[in-house]
């Protein structure tokens, strides 16, 4: 396979460089910080990489690439086929360097007909299932075997695949839609629910979905048990009178009325209110680490779960994106795109200003990668940011990569000048 040579990796000059234009936001089906792609940081100190790996896929234009764990999918328009027919291939994502020149062979290849971009990956039991937007609709969810590639099933709507085994899919739109409970080998629901227009909101821990609640704008709020559909708790909290919308985070669900600059909680166990704060501009609230971030204007407020009172706030930030330890990844405008700074979770001082990159999209307690162009010679510089040290650290140069990149954990990929895929993994 062919390997590529970036050269020598050096720390990059202190000036910088406009960020790129972000690729297309990966989206999620809960619709939350996968879909984030904001640019961030200047360049802390660099060190070369002794462990990369690096390796080139063949692509046609149009491609899409997706890493997922040990595995690399590639989504092109098939070549010779009618229209909105797609050829997917899965590679496998090699533990160092291929010892030998020439483009890797695919684990599998198939073929199907499919309207619409394919924009997210998720594993099953023996399965890879494919997110593919709609037009008209929520788009639809196809189920290949991850043995062969062979397609198992296809349904509307977007899944969520949790590590028990249990597979949620969500329809939505303007009257409504469903969520349901699908066997991940045969597509067969095992049971299943409407949902407001609004969706359904799971809350997870370790990963694990926990509850389904559903919150309409007007009518009685639902918490339903994930394993069965079976309601578990209910009650009609005036939303239709409170002129707002709901959130759920921290095991409460909030709702928040913009108008009044007011948040009121409830505990998902038995929906009884905990506690209710005012927020002068508060647009939305989500959790940030222990706290709920309730961002308004070009500042946000950190409020106590527990309580609802007001621990500090963040005058020059939007929000927090990423949290460790007692640190925060918050963004803030700045004059070359958004910028990152690293904040102390307890009072909200900043501890320091990373600067601008562009974001990879990742999931929690994912590594926090970032790319953006290097000041000269053409190509990307790729840094992994330390949040709780307060630095982004540089992990490589890649002078042959364009851009539209995507990682999963430990891989970067991206176009190349050439309009074939760089893959490019760097074991922690």
């Amino acid at each position: 396979m062919t390997v590529i040579d970036l050269g020598e990796v050096r720390d990059e000059p202190e000036r910088e460089a406009p960020p790129p234009r972000p690729p297309r936001a990966v989206g999620s089906p809960l619709r939350v910080a996968l879909a984030l792609a904001f640019l961030l940081a200047t360049v802390a100190a660099a060190a070369p990489v002794s462990a990369r790996v690096a390796l080139v896929v063949p692509a046609r234009l149009g491609a899409e690439a997706f890493p997922h764990g040990d595995r690399l999918y590639v989504v092109e328009p098939a070549e010779g086929e009618p229209q909105g027919t797609v050829e997917v291939r899965a590679y496998a994502l090699p533990e160092r360097a291929p010892a030998e020149a020439g483009p890797p062979d695919p684990l599998w290849r198939t073929r199907l007909v499919a309207a619409g971009r394919f924009w997210h990956v998720q594993t099953g039991p023996g399965t890879v299932l494919f997110s593919i937007t709609g037009d008209q609709d929520d788009g639809q969810t196809v189920a290949l075997d991850d043995g062969t590639g062979r397609e198992r099933w296809r349904q509307p709507g977007h899944p969520w695949s949790d590590p028990t085994g249990i597979l949620l899919m969500q329809t939505g739109g303007a009257q409504g839609g469903t969520v349901r409970s699908v066997d991940p080998a045969s597509g067969r629901a095992l049971w299943s629910v409407p949902t407001p227009p609004e969706a359904a909101t799971y809350t997870l821990r370790g990963g694990r979905v926990e509850r389904i609640v559903l919150a309409p704008a007007t009518g009685r709020v639902e918490v339903r048990d994930p394993r069965s559909g079976a309601l578990v708790h209910a009650a009609d909290l005036g939303l239709g009178e409170a002129s707002g919308h709901a959130v759920v985070a921290h095991d409460l669900l909030l709702v928040v009325r913009p108008p009044q600059g007011v948040v009121t909680a409830y505990g998902l166990d038995g929906l009884r209110r905990r506690w209710e704060a005012r927020v002068p501009m508060v647009e939305h609230v989500n959790e940030c680490g222990e706290l709920l971030c309730a961002p308004g204007g070009n500042r946000f407020v950190a409020l106590d779960p527990a309580t609802g009172a007001q621990r500090w706030t963040g005058e020059r930030w939007f929000g927090v994106l990423a949290t460790r330890g007692d640190r925060l990844l918050a963004v803030a405008p700045g004059p070359l795109g958004d910028r990152l700074g690293v904040l102390d979770a307890a009072t909200g001082r900043q501890v320091a200003d990373l600067g601008s990159w562009q974001l990879l999209p990742w999931y929690p307690d994912e590594r926090l990668l970032t790319v953006r162009p290097t000041v000269a010679g053409g190509g990307l510089v790729v840094a992994e940011l330390d949040v709780a040290a307060g630095r982004a650290g540089v992990l490589d140069v890649l002078r042959e990569a364009s851009g539209n990149c995507r990682s999963r954990a430990d891989t970067v990929v991206c176009r190349l000048r050439t309009g074939e895929l760089g893959v490019w993994r760097y074991p922690g």
